[in-house]
This record gives C-alpha cells, structure tokens and sequence, in this order.
C-alpha cells in the first residue's frame, strides 16, 4: 500500500469541515469586498442606508463625507474649467489684438518705406543736379523756403541717414 493520502480516504467529518472553512471564507471575502465598494455604501436604496446607518455608524458617516467631497472637488473643477475657458478667451481676444496691431504695423512699415524711398530718389535727383551745376546756381535754381530743404542741401550725410 502506499502512503499517500486521498481524499476518498479522508474521514467524512473533515470534508464537512473543509466545506465550511471554505464557505467561511467566501463570506469574509464577499464582505471585504462590499466593506470596500463604494457603490455599496452610496446607495440610493433608503432601507439599506438605514441599515448601513444604524450597524456602521463610523463608516456609514465616513463614507457619506467622501461623497461630500467628491461633490466639492467636483465644483471645484468646474470653477477652474470655467477660469481655463475666460483665460483662452482673454488669451485668444489678446492674440487678435495682437494680429491686428501687427497688420497696422506692417502696413505702417511698407508706407514708410515707400516714403523713404521716393526720399532717396529725390536726395539721388539733388545729387545729380548738384554734378550738373555749381552750388550758386543750384542755389538759384532750387529755392528752399524751409530749415529742411537748407539741411537736406548742407548736411548730406544726415540727409540719407533719416530713412536708413
């Protein structure tokens, strides 16, 4: 014979035993389970709550507190979602802004520029007649009837440096 032990071979009294050992633990374990769900304990179902309420008081309490609080976290994240979008919408009315004072910006740009180069061709007209004529006769050729025009004619390097 051998020694080894079969549970054909195990007396009737410790299967019985083992079944509730084992049933022992599915009930412990089937409570753990509903001690930690949180469904368990947030339930609409007024008996159970007045169940929950007078055999777990601490728990019962503690459990409708984290319901509190995920109901302030809950405003709370609506309160900064709301911020978020007044921000974009001030972040996106600023970037508009910007776009159209950059616009202005480069329209201002490209009319200056377009100043300055009618400028620079008349500076080139002057020096052209100032090659073809001595300064006295340029003198009594062009009239100049402003502090400008006297500047533009003497100071030439300040001339062409006004649009550079």
């Amino acid at each position: 014979m051998s020694d080894t032990y079969t549970a054909e071979q195990a007396p009737a009294g410790s299967n019985i035993l083992s079944k509730i050992y084992e049933g022992i633990f599915l009930v412990v374990l089937l409570f753990v389970f509903i001690w930690n769900w949180d469904g368990f304990w947030q339930t609409e179902i007024n008996w159970l709550g007045n169940v929950q309420q007078s055999v777990f008081p601490s728990k019962y309490s503690e459990e409708q507190l984290k319901v509190s609080r995920v109901a302030d976290n809950t405003q709370i994240f609506e309160k900064i979602e709301e911020r978020l979008v007044s921000i974009e919408q001030e972040n996106q009315r600023l970037y508009d802004q910007k776009q159209a004072a950059d616009r202005s910006l480069d329209q201002y740009r490209t009319l200056e520029n377009e100043k300055c180069r009618y400028y620079d061709t008349s500076l080139r007209m002057l020096d052209h007649l100032s090659k073809k004529y001595s300064d006295q006769e340029l003198q009594r050729v062009l009239s100049c009837t402003s502090a400008e025009c006297e500047h533009i004619l003497m100071n030439r390097t300040l001339a062409t440096s006004v649009c550079s």
